[in-house]
């Protein structure tokens, strides 16, 4: 019987908790078909949902209006609709856009929002309608270049040490363009673009500068915008470094003849400019001080009152940077004097011919010679002390006559020249030689 008892209860028992869940799920029902009838609406909140801002099909686009700016980049709604269609609704389930009718020329604009279903459901937005405020422009291009010279270098933070140059004309920026982006009003008021140099230093070799910035101008003041961009980031620049130096000028002397004191011209002429400014990049400009590629002056050219110039040459390891292209030599020949003399043909000398020819001069004089040296030695020279000859060393052999240069002097007056270049005609003919037969 206590057994029969326990079956009984444990049946009752599960026809209780068989009527429990049916109690609920029949609630349940209850709720949600009263939901549907009775509240068949409900508003859903969606916070940051993206704004698309596309303009294509619209008269902005149309126009060639660009967004330059906007007040918002997302919103938040409120909305309504059928419970059972928007209530799992999130950002991905709408589509918020602006309205562009009233868009027909540049300028800023206050765009109503709009909010559709990307279900195709029907939804109501519940607060008052949204704006977000838009600027339009037109966008355009610029490009400015180092190559027409609208894109250089500002290196001023940057000095070169001393003894050293910075130069101008080989400084490079890469790359050598850059193009600009943004409103057309904006851009037409930029006429160059500046790289910039952002830290200061000293140099004394070439470097390359990555910590640049661009700047843009309007002839000569700066314009700013954050509405204009361009298409590099950043900029290189490449400073050629050059050692400068002011060198003395070398000047030499072709004395034409041994016998010629080269010392006896010191302090009677002067050189200007007095140094020439050099640039290079080999180290051994550092210890020098002279330009030594001025060349020689032939004594020949010199007279009292002489004023004679010099071309300055580069070299391999410096350039001249001066502005001078040429040296002036001036003579200040203070107690000097000249004397015209003749000198006869038994004067003129040949030397230096081969044993095979013979050279024999037919000038008979030498007329109008001009003697230069120390007026007391030039009071002694007479047509006795002077010689003329004929070095055959300097030509090659032509049977015949013709004209030949020779050097004039005065060999026993050191510091005594001939001004001036003088010829004579001369015959060459070959040497033959007597020859004796032995039997």
């Amino acid at each position: 019987m206590p057994q029969k008892k326990k079956r009984l209860r444990r049946i009752f028992g599960n026809i209780n908790m068989l009527y429990l869940i049916l109690s609920v799920i029949a609630a349940f029902a209850l709720w949600f078909i009263l939901s549907l009838t009775v509240f068949p609406e409900t508003t859903v909140t969606l916070r940051d949902v993206p704004i698309d801002y596309s303009l294509t099909g619209s008269y902005a686009d149309i126009a060639g209006l660009s967004i330059m700016t906007k007040s918002a980049d997302t919103v938040n709604l409120n909305i309504t609709g059928l419970r059972y269609q928007i209530g799992e609704y999130t950002q991905d389930d709408v589509h918020a856009t602006v309205n562009l009718d009233s868009v027909r020329a540049p300028g800023q604009y206050d765009l109503r929002v709009e909010v559709t279903s990307v279900n195709g459901d029907a939804i109501t937005v519940v607060q008052d309608v949204q704006t977000v405020k838009v600027e339009f422009d037109h966008l355009v291009y610029k490009e400015f270049s180092v190559s027409d010279g609208t894109l250089t270098a500002d290196y001023s933070k940057v000095s070169a040490a001393e003894g050293y140059m910075i130069d101008p004309d080989e400084v490079s920026i890469n790359p050598s363009q850059v193009v600009l982006y943004g409103p057309k009003d904006y851009i037409e008021q930029i006429t160059s673009c500046v790289v910039e140099v952002n830290n200061s230093g000293v140099v004394n070799q070439d470097i390359r500068i990555t910590n640049t910035s661009l700047k843009m101008y309007n002839g000569d003041s700066v314009f700013e915008s954050e509405k204009i961009t361009h298409d590099v980031d950043s900029f290189d620049l490449n400073l050629s470094v050059y050692i400068t130096k002011n060198l003395k000028p070398d000047i030499r002397f072709n004395p034409y003849f041994s016998q010629f004191d080269i010392s006896s011209l010191d302090g009677k002429y002067t050189v200007q400019p007095e140094t020439v400014m050099v640039k290079g990049k080999d180290q051994r400009l550092l210890t020098m001080d002279s330009l030594s590629t001025v060349g020689y002056i032939d004594i020949r050219q010199v007279k009292i009152g002489a004023l004679l110039t010099q071309s300055i040459s580069d070299t391999a390891y410096y350039t001249n940077i001066s502005g001078n292209n040429t040296l002036t030599v001036s003579f200040d020949l203070e107690g000097y004097t000249s004397k015209s003399v003749t000198v006869n043909n038994n004067r003129i000398s040949v030397i230096n011919c081969p044993d095979d020819y013979v050279v024999s001069v037919l000038t008979d004089k030498i007329t109008n010679v001009t003697i230069i040296g120390p007026a007391e030695s030039i009071e002694q020279i007479d047509a006795t002390n002077i010689i003329a000859e004929l070095d055959m060393m300097n030509y090659n052999i032509n049977l015949g006559s013709e004209m030949y240069s020779v050097n004039v002097y005065a060999p026993d007056y050191t510091d005594c020249w001939a001004f001036g270049r003088y010829t004579v005609v001369a015959n060459i003919e070959e040497n033959i030689h007597d020859v004796n037969v032995v039997e």
